[in-house]
């Protein structure tokens, strides 16, 4: 999935006003993530995906 995607997701989920991973929080979790490098990663409770379509 292409930046524009996810920024087309994210931009509809705003509008729709569904809470999505804020930017900030999802920059804080990425270099926890690249830090310690899981096998997998269960996200639960999302609505559209956005944090595990930043990574996967």
């Amino acid at each position: 999935m292409n930046s524009k995607e996810l920024e087309n997701i994210k931009q509809k989920a705003l509008e729709e006003h569904i809470p999505i991973i804020m930017d900030d929080t999802l920059e804080v979790i990425a270099n926890i993530l690249k830090d310690i490098k899981p096998n997998r990663i269960l996200e639960i409770g999302t609505a559209v995906r956005i944090f595990c379509n930043m990574f996967f």
